[in-house]
């Protein structure tokens, strides 16, 4: 079973503290602005014990999802798609309709990515505007976890904001210490031709 990557990889913090607010209410609206988008696309690498591979996750609000993963040990594009209540899995686009016991998960995940209110983002500071990726934009990044263990590595997350359409750009996890190469990095696009529908004649899962 195939399962939903967490495409907005949203970081698990503590609550806002009122300091940071005004930049987590920023933050907090352009994401909510992107999920009245369209359409979206969100990309990133995924580190695996095979190898890196490609996310690929389409989005049409309110309940249409398509994702694509792509790497050098895979047969293929693996996909994983969700129209309305009904989910597809397939390679290539080979699809097959799932069990009710795996769409009500992707379901689910659908639903928390393309929630109202975007969750457990973090204390922000404002970075204003900045250059990232040679484009000019407004960042936003999360200050250290104050429980982190002594050793571990200390991360942050910087989102950077388009600030002529206001809508997210780059949501990246990279170390705290200046200069280190970024632990993740998911891209934001809204290309205006993504169509999401439901495949017809595919065939139910089999059950094993």
């Amino acid at each position: 079973m195939r399962r939903v990557f967490a495409a907005t990889v949203l970081l698990l913090t503590a609550a806002p503290t009122a300091s940071y607010a005004a930049c987590q209410d920023e933050v907090i609206a352009a994401f909510m602005k992107q999920r009245k988008s369209p359409a979206f696309r969100v990309e990133m690498a995924q580190p695996t014990a095979e190898g890196p591979v490609n996310v690929r996750v389409d989005y049409v609000p309110p309940a249409k999802m398509l994702q694509t993963v792509t790497g050098g040990n895979m047969p293929g594009e693996q996909q994983t798609m969700l129209v309305g209540d009904r989910a597809f899995a397939g390679t290539s686009g080979a699809y097959e309709e799932l069990l009710p016991q795996y769409t009500q998960s992707i379901v689910a995940e659908v639903k928390t990515a393309l929630g109202q209110t975007p969750e457990n983002l973090g204390d922000f500071e404002c970075l204003g505007k900045v250059s990232f990726d040679g484009k000019d934009l407004v960042g936003y990044r999360t200050k250290p976890a104050a429980d982190a263990k002594a050793g571990e590595a200390s991360l942050s997350r910087i989102v950077y904001v388009d600030p002529a359409s206001g809508l997210p750009a780059y949501n990246v996890v990279t170390p705290a210490k200046a200069g280190e190469a970024p632990v993740m990095k998911a891209v934001y696009s809204y290309p205006a031709d993504i169509v999401i529908e439901a495949p017809e004649g595919a065939p139910v899962q089999k059950t094993k």
